[in-house]
């Protein structure tokens, strides 16, 4: 069913006053992008308005409301460079002293490497440390990628080092600093770096086992709401909790946010970094930004200092934050969002296909060629990227007539484009228009011969596998010695994989007897059949790491 038909939208206003939104306006948001749901706060004038729409999680059945919690991501470091201030400001942490001062060594960190000793709070704030992100390690060893305090790098690793440096400096733990220093005294009673037992675990998930170790963690486990949110939004707009001066310095460039190993764009000169958050400059002023993700939860916020506006909203879906741009000019006045275009999340058109959007809505597919047409000659600038992820928005709720539409005219303005054909070989696959899906998948492997997906979408549907086939794979597989397992169950076409520590799901389409392979992100799976002819192993991705069949009653 739509998300528009089991919609709810609910207006909260405080102080008495409510933005003039259009229901259908956000109605029509949700569905474009495939948004389950989504939570706003949006502060003009001294006055704050609340909105929820759709629902509280993907295929759920519960309506979203304003105390529904979303993961925050790495909106909770603009949090937690808050309480470093504060305590920059009692003269708790020097922003200018070696953080390897306060605790002399750091497990993650490679201590015949003096570079180690260079990075400071500000650097860490500032994401000039030098520091990679989380995955980048080098014998169990956090990487270096430059000389601490030359450029840009944006660090999540970088915080939770700041983090742990807190800790040790306060002697205390980590929910506890931040509860007493931001939480309680703003008033964000909804908001912590913990989740708990009493929480909807249906909503938020579950925390993988293995990365136990890594929370609470200040760069990424913030959950809160919206509104609890925005408070702090508009503590931070106000100084409120630290000195005029410091406020002040944390919304000062500390960094031209020229992101080593990133090309330049036009953005970059509308981009810098201050003290824990972002800072854009555009035709309506200085905002202070940011984003977040984690699994597919998505957040972003931005705020006028002088003006005293905030907005910031939290959603879901893998393509979420591409509603950014309209959301912004929704809310605060149509405008150029330099962060959108600077992170490469949004569209590259977004007026563009605001419109486009509508106009499908209005004359429908049957239409779609003769609306591109008239758009064009209208002057409207249509980017092959957003096409190919629009259509792949479309095809991911199975709207595959309107996905054809789109992907078939990205096809023809970019013939030579191999994502675009392989976006629509896999929307015809999808549709079960397996004919055209073939042709097209060789088109553009024919463009891209090293692409493995197109490579093995054709194995597959050459093959002609049924899905009956499937049904001799399902069953649990574990790692000998290891609390964790995969399960893989056969639905349709292809053979889900979840994962126990996380509960994250993997579509894997057949390729051989044996063999299987996912598109994301490009994993591949072989399968081995014991002296019976039974299936009794897998393996991942070539690894000799045996994933055993566990027998059904153990």
């Amino acid at each position: 069913m739509k998300n528009y038909i089991l919609l709810s939208l609910l207006f909260i206003t405080v102080c008495g006053y409510a933005q003039n939104i259009s229901r259908q306006g956000l109605n029509e948001l949700i569905d474009d992008n495939n948004l389950p749901g989504i939570q706003i706060a949006y502060t003009a004038n001294g006055k704050t308005s609340l909105y929820q729409a759709g629902l509280n999680r993907p295929n759920g059945d519960k309506k979203l409301t304003s105390h529904d919690l979303f993961r925050a991501g790495s909106l909770g470091k603009c949090v937690f460079a808050y309480a470093v201030l504060r305590l920059y400001d009692r003269g708790l942490i020097d922003l200018d002293k070696s953080l390897l001062n306060y605790i002399d060594n750091y497990n993650r960190f490679d201590n015949n490497d003096q570079r180690y000793r260079k990075i400071t709070a500000r650097m860490v704030l500032s994401h000039t440390s030098g520091l990679a992100e989380f995955s980048e390690m080098n014998e169990g060893k956090v990487k270096l990628l430059f000389e601490p305090g030359i450029t840009f790098s944006y660090s999540g690793e970088g915080v939770w080092f700041l983090q742990k440096v807190v800790e040790h400096i306060l002697n205390k733990p980590f929910e506890d600093i931040m509860q007493q220093e931001v939480f309680i005294p703003l008033g964000m009673n909804s908001s912590t770096y913990v989740q708990t037992n009493q929480m909807d675990s249906l909503s938020l998930g579950t925390i993988s086992k293995d990365m136990a170790g890594m929370y609470p963690n200040a760069a990424f486990s913030l959950l809160t709401t919206a509104h609890d949110y925005n408070i702090f939004l508009q503590a931070l707009l106000a100084g409120k909790g630290f000195k005029p001066a410091t406020r002040q310095l944390m919304f000062t460039r500390q960094s031209d946010a020229q992101w080593a190993g990133h090309d330049s764009t036009a953005a970059d000169t509308h981009i810098d970094w201050g003290l824990g958050i972002g800072l854009q400059q555009n035709e309506k002023g200085d905002a202070i930004w940011h984003w977040g993700s984690t699994d597919d939860f998505y957040s972003f916020f931005m705020a006028y200092p002088k003006k005293g506006q905030s907005f910031v909203f939290f959603t879901r879906g893998n393509r979420a934050l591409k509603v950014t741009d309209q959301l912004v000019d929704m809310f605060m006045g149509k405008q150029t969002t330099w962060a959108m275009k600077w992170l490469h999340l949004g569209y590259d058109e977004p007026q563009t296909m605001a419109v486009l959007f509508d106009e499908l809505r209005k004359h429908g597919t049957a239409k779609a060629p003769a609306l591109f047409d008239v758009l064009k000659k209208r002057g409207y600038t249509f980017s092959e990227r957003d096409l190919v992820n629009y259509g792949m928005s479309l095809t991911m709720q199975k709207h595959y007539a309107k996905a054809i539409a789109v992907l078939k005219q990205a096809t023809k303005w970019y013939p030579e484009n191999p994502v675009a054909l392989g976006s629509l070989a896999a929307t015809y696959e999808g549709a079960g228009y397996n004919k055209a899906a073939l042709a097209d998948y060789k088109l553009a492997s024919g463009i891209d011969k090293e692409n493995s997906s197109f490579i093995n979408h054709i194995k597959s549907l050459e093959a002609g596998f049924t899905p009956a086939d499937l049904k001799v794979f399902e069953g649990t597989f574990a790692q000998n010695g290891k609390p964790i397992s995969f399960t893989f169950k056969a639905t349709g076409s292809k053979l889900m994989l979840t994962q126990s520590w996380d509960g994250g799901v993997l579509e894997f389409f057949r390729t051989g007897e044996l063999e299987f392979y996912n598109d994301e992100p490009g994993f591949s799976l072989k399968f081995t059949k014991d002296a019976n002819g039974n299936i009794d192993k897998a393996f991942m991705n070539d690894i000799p790491v045996e994933w055993v069949k566990v027998k059904q009653g153990k």
